[in-house]
């Protein structure tokens, strides 16, 4: 491990010419500004300003004033050339201090909102500068940061005090490079000071000194003098000289990370979790693990994916958590912790952000008195200390109750319950051979009345065997056939065909198409020149010659077929003949006489024969399309000059090519098919009752096999009476066992912590520190000295990463459980200092929001030997802790979406970025009042990567929405920092200019809830996570520019990963999205964009415009677009759904009914609307759309339809099998429901009958 911890190491504070913490090659609006060119020429005031830095005063030092003299030379070049009054009051000079004023505005604002997103204060005077190099590396920066606060008045006075609480600090950056360079110890050097004068520190020397005394050796020249930061060279090398140039500058300090890497590398400590997320080892079975204790001691309401998370990390350890935006992830967190210290476990809870850690610990309710949570280690010294007495206090005078007991009951209670429930699921869900559930078959099926026609059918299918035994995807693969394509009719009508004209079926089926067109041609000819009917008279036996012609030809046949002649011919001679046999004597006279009379038939046979050939001879040619059996009737019905055979023949010839290709369709029927349609046509006495037959066939198949299941299943069946007090007894248990884990969370480790303070022989020291009220040790040191009190006082610590390695001792596996929040925004090298502290991790995050950034740091990304070394290139690509841990560990999803009042405001990143497996509440109203997102048309223009049009709009629109005194929160968000600057400008103009909105104004800014900020802010896409208002604003800002054309480039939007931000910023909204914008989507030309990002904005903004304007079509094109819809089985409905059935209803007894409201899992199936709320008063879920929404009873039964409660739905279930049963009865059941909540109509009552 120790290359890995040295890359790390290096990525964490990089040493190199990008880092500015070493070398500052320009000032930025909002990074950086030169204080100390306002003092140079002024001796007086400088020499007021060094004693104000170097002794850390309080009180305030004004640095810019219109009184200020000085400042006329500053800003000689840009005034007028007279006198110094009329100069401070002429417009150029009061321009040029509002210009410098903004300014350093622009600076605090940004460090402002730097410290509410992360706690940390990064606001200093940088001085002086060390210039110069070490080795090859160029320095530039200051060697002290002083913390101090800035206050500007309205007439563009500017202050600077001394920050209270905040400590000097000397570059540890620059330190650390020079001790790297100079293979220099410094463990035991101090960086951070209360007052530098009381450290011995007073000035630039003394500080030299105290450096010189570790080997850090600066030059500094007695002549040096106050220095512009513009005079400072660019030149690189040099010795390290001290120039006395002073910035005003945010400065993200380093920090004591770097420290445990540095004992990490020296110990080369790991642990399971390092090991398996660097995959250190071979890789092992995830399977889970038995857990001692497999409850779950969770404290609040959960839903049943934020449930299914606490089971997986208690079973299996290392865990990613998947939290995409308003689905309860710290919500989640908190039971995660509350189900750890049930468990006897301490746990740790890592997040960069501030507001993070602040929702979980305000979200712990009282439980937060069990957890920790420092936001800075110094400044919370004296609070830390007094929180630990007060706790103190209050654990050792608190009785230990046993509620794990009562637990277990209540929880083998809900077990019941819930095996209740899957008793009747499975009742419902079971196939007993048939091919399907009994809760699709009610939905399949209806119950034949005994004088319709289908009872006739139901009735002649008992006699069938194939049928009654016929599986159901065997009869519905056969019944889907038949209707999609229309065999039916072929089927019918060739049967059909062949009953009018039974030649159809003598044709040969191979015949090739020259001979069936040479055959139709001669069979015309030979229609009309057909010869005259023969003489019976002068050719006897022609009838019967015809009739078996084709077997003539053979002499023994021809013989035989004489003697049948004479026999019908002479009777009485055949008769002698037979009598003769037995009579012997006589047979040679019987014979004699026969013979004779066969000779005198034979010549008539010939004769007639003769003709007949002569007659067959210009026929001969059907004898090549027709089988023998057609062969003979058609001769037979020629010879007969039979009209109706000559049409038959005609008609036969000219259907030839379409009958056989029917023929051939007809045997590649299935045998279910072919069987299904003789059935059908065997029972039909038209076309009509055949085709009903077959759609009719498979519902009553179906009821067949229900009657069969209902006998089998009647105790199971009989359980959905009770389904709703099943229901309503896990709601009520499930929230007892919230409590009663509440009450064992309260009792853990005070009976530890009690023997500690009984058995230990330091717990008086300990006692002393914690009570102590000066000369207070650092958080470090006493947890040092005694963690194990402290770790069981506060089970639940709560620290950024660098505090993590600034207050907690780097001990091994010093929590059970280390839990990062917001883990996409974290670099890795943040983490691992955490990560060793802790058995096991839980990594929580979206890989489809911001990752972590770093402005001002080149991540290191070489160094390694071994390409070989798969597990260190792997540790050096990823940027994120997410990142790594995805690819390592067993991951769960949170997917049930709560944020968003109203689903448009969340379809979009839901179909965009997640494949709309985000369980989404269908909006409780058509939104016929208010639309999820309006959009505002302004005409502005984009000059320097600004418009001042929309930042008025949104001006004029915060006036109206004060105006309403409403109690919502607001955000207002850009797509740059220029137009977040921009905007900012404008409203303090319109605080300068309006005392009305000005108050308004503040009251929004600093506005808090239950201790949390849910002021209104100005934030642009990169610093926008994690925050949620009612309202979101949005200033798109692009618009075209001096060339009347939009600009292609999207500023972080066209990064890779651009999309994620705007992923971010379109879901911050609970209740509305405004969009202010200069552009029509059109507008934006990205097709060749090589990002997603700049794509993704166009469809945004075009969806934008669709919700605002209620254009359901583009709404869907959009949506279907970015997410296309699963694709549907085409299949005939051979039974109307139950939604349906329950709609048509409702409809027809006056009430306004949806079917099949919403999308994904969480349709409504029936939706009953009042107009004049503008609400739906009435959701009924059919039991067939739940069971195949959901996989588990629980889930479908309880939590989903808990999840719509919750969003405002007035939900009922309606079984298939009682609207099977009885649908009258169940119509009843719902308009009781409705007349309870509707305020317009009352119940009516259907027609008695069902």
């Amino acid at each position: 491990m120790k290359s890995i911890y040295t890359y790390y190491k290096e990525r964490l504070i990089e040493i190199g010419g990008k880092n500015r913490s070493l070398y500052i090659r320009s000032l930025g609006k909002k990074t950086g500004y030169d204080l100390g060119r306002l003092f140079v020429g002024d001796d007086a005031r400088a020499e007021e300003f060094f004693d104000f830095l170097w002794s850390g005063r309080r009180d305030a030092l004004t640095v810019i004033s219109p009184k200020i003299s000085a400042l006329k030379k500053i800003f000689a070049a840009c005034a007028d050339a007279a006198a110094d009054d009329k100069r401070r009051k002429s417009p150029t000079f009061v321009s040029l201090l509002e210009k410098e004023a903004d300014y350093i505005s622009a600076l605090k604002h940004e460090a402002e909102d730097v410290e509410k997103e992360t706690g940390r204060y990064e606001l200093f005077v940088g001085y002086p500068f060390v210039c110069g190099a070490v080795k090859d590396l160029p320095i530039k920066a200051p060697l002290i940061f002083f913390p101090v606060e800035v206050e500007i008045s309205e007439r563009n006075t500017v202050t600077i005090c001394a920050k209270r609480g905040e400590r000097v600090r000397l570059n540890q950056a620059l330190i650390f490079a020079y001790a790297q360079a100079k293979n220099l110890d410094l463990d035991e050097m101090e960086t951070d000071f209360d007052n530098l004068r009381r450290a011995g520190l007073s000035d630039e020397k003394a500080v030299l000194s105290y450096l010189k005394k570790y080997g850090i050796n600066l030059r500094l020249s007695d002549k040096e003098k106050l220095t512009p930061f513009a005079s400072l060279s660019d030149q690189d090398g040099g010795a390290l000289t001290i120039k006395k140039s002073c910035v005003l500058m945010r400065h993200a300090l380093a920090n004591s990370i770097y420290s445990d890497y540095s004992a990490l590398e020296r110990s080369h400590m790991t642990n399971d979790a390092i090991t398996e997320l660097f995959n250190l080892k071979p890789s092992r079975s995830k399977r889970a693990k038995k857990a001692k204790d497999r409850n779950c001691y969770c404290i609040s309401d959960l839903d049943y994916a934020q449930h299914n998370v606490v089971e997986k990390v208690s079973d299996y350890g290392n865990m990613v958590i998947y939290g995409p935006p308003g689905t309860g992830k710290s919500q989640t967190i908190v039971n995660l912790i509350s189900d750890a210290l049930c468990k006897g476990k301490r746990v740790l809870v890592v997040s960069q952000k501030k507001a993070a850690l602040d929702v979980v610990f305000n979200r712990l309710g009282a439980l937060n008195s069990k957890a920790m949570f420092v936001v800075d280690p110094v400044k919370e010294r004296a609070d830390f200390y007094a929180r630990c007495n007060a706790r103190h206090e209050e654990v050792m005078s608190k009785r230990v109750e046993d509620n794990y007991s009562y637990y277990n009951e209540t929880a083998r209670r809900l077990d019941h319950e819930i095996a209740r429930l899957r008793e009747i699921s499975d009742a419902f869900e079971r196939d007993n051979g048939f091919g399907i559930s009994l809760i699709d078959m009610y939905y399949g099926s209806f119950i034949p009345g005994k004088d319709s026609d289908e009872y006739t059918i139901y009735t002649a299918m008992l006699k069938d065997k194939t049928l009654r035994t016929m599986d159901y995807p065997t009869m519905r693969g056969a019944v889907d056939t038949l209707l999609a394509r229309d065999k039916t009719e072929i089927y019918y009508n060739f049967v059909e065909k062949k009953k009018t004209n039974p030649f159809i079926q003598h044709f040969r089926p191979d015949l090739s198409l020259d001979t069936l067109v040479q055959a139709r041609r001669k069979f015309s000819l030979l229609a009309r020149t057909r010869k005259e009917v023969f003489d019976e008279a002068e050719y006897p036996f022609a009838q019967q010659i015809i009739a078996h012609y084709d077997k003539l030809s053979d002499k023994n046949n021809e013989n035989a077929f004489i003697r049948m002649l004479a026999g019908f011919e002479y009777p009485s001679e055949e008769k002698f003949l037979r009598v003769s046999r037995v009579v012997f004597p006589l047979y040679p006279v019987a014979k004699a006489r026969m013979s004779g009379k066969e000779k005198e038939l034979r010549q008539k046979y010939e004769k007639t024969k003769k003709a007949v050939d002569a007659f067959v001879k210009d026929y001969e040619f059907l004898s090549e399309v027709l089988t023998k059996e057609g062969y003979r009737m058609a001769l037979s019905g020629l010879f007969e000059r039979n009209e109706k055979v000559f049409a038959n023949l005609k008609a036969a010839f000219s259907d030839y090519v379409k009958v056989n290709d029917v023929a051939v369709s007809l045997n590649n029927f299935s045998a279910a098919e072919k069987h299904i349609l003789n059935f059908a046509y065997g029972i039909s006495s038209d076309y009509e009752h055949f085709r009903n037959a077959i759609v009719k066939l498979l519902p009553l198949r179906i009821y067949y096999e229900i009657i069969n299941c209902e006998r089998d299943r009647k105790e199971e069946l009989s359980e959905t009476v009770d389904f709703e007090n099943i229901k309503a007894r896990i709601n009520t248990l499930t929230g007892e066992l919230a409590v009663i884990s509440k009450k064992i969370c309260e009792n853990s480790f005070v009976a530890e912590y009690k023997t500690l303070n009984e058995t230990r022989e330091d717990a008086k020291d300990y006692l002393y520190q914690i009570s102590k009220k000066q000369k207070l040790w650092s958080l470090r040191h006493t947890m040092e000295m005694f963690g194990s009190y402290l770790l069981t006082l506060f089970p639940c610590w709560l620290l950024s990463p660098e505090n993590v390695s600034s207050i907690l001792p780097l001990k091994k596996n010093l929590f059970d459980l280390v839990l990062f929040d917001e883990a996409s925004q974290v670099f890795i090298e943040n983490t691992v200092p955490a990560i060793i502290r802790g058995k096991n991790v839980v990594v929580a995050g979206d890989a489809k929001q911001l990752r972590p950034t770093a402005t001002f740091m080149r991540r290191y990304m070489g160094g390694a030997d071994d390409d070989d070394n798969l597990p260190m290139q792997a540790a050096l690509e990823v940027e994120s802790l997410l990142d790594l841990a995805i690819a390592r560990f067993d991951n769960a999803n949170l997917t049930y979406h709560y944020r968003s009042k109203l689903r448009g405001l969340i379809d979009f990143s839901n179909k965009a970025f997640y494949d709309g497996m985000l369980h989404i509440s269908p909006d409780i109203s058509r939104s016929l009042r208010n639309r999820a997102i309006e959009r505002i048309r302004v005409n502005g223009t984009w000059q320097d990567r600004k418009n001042v049009a929309e930042a008025n709009e949104i001006v004029a629109l915060l006036k109206k929405l004060f105006k309403k005194r409403s109690s919502d929160t607001m955000g207002i968000i850009t797509f740059g920092s220029e137009q977040q600057s921009c905007i900012e400008d404008v409203i303090e103009k319109e605080c300068a200019a309006n005392a009305q909105f000005r108050t308004d104004y503040i009251q929004a800014v600093g506005r808090k809830e239950n201790g949390q900020d849910v002021g209104l802010f100005i934030k642009n896409i990169e610093n926008v996570q994690g925050d949620e208002r009612d309202i979101i604003i949005f200033s798109i800002g692009y618009a075209k520019g001096g060339n009347d054309k939009v600009a292609t480039h999207f500023g972080a939007l066209s990064m890779d990963g651009g999309e994620n931000r705007l992923n971010v910023a379109v879901t911050r909204a609970r209740k509305k999205i405004y969009v202010v914008t200069s552009i029509e989507p059109e507008d934006l030309k990205v097709d060749s964009s090589k990002n997603n990002g700049p794509k993704l904005f166009r469809s945004y903004l075009t969806y934008a415009r669709a919700v605002s304007n209620g254009n359901a079509a583009e709404i869907n094109a959009v949506l279907d677009a970015m997410c296309p819809p699963p694709a549907t089985v085409g299949r005939a409905e051979l039974t109307v759904p139950v939604e349906q059935q329950i709609a048509q209803k409702l409809r027809r007894l006056g009430y306004e009914a949806d079917t099949n409201l919403g999308s994904g899992t969480n349709r409504i199936s029936v939706a009953v609307y009042e107009k004049r709320r503008d609400k739906y008063i009435l959701g009924i879920q059919v039991d067939k759309v739940l069971y195949a929404a959901h996989e588990t009873p629980l889930e479908r039964d309880v939590y989903a339809c808990k999840f719509l409660e919750q969003k405002g739905w007035n939900v009922m279930r309606v079984w298939s099998r009682d609207w099977w049963h009885n649908s009258h009865e169940v119509t009843q059941r719902i308009l009781r429901r409705l007349e309870s909540v509707s305020t317009t109509h009352t119940a009516v009552k259907p027609d008695a009958q069902p």
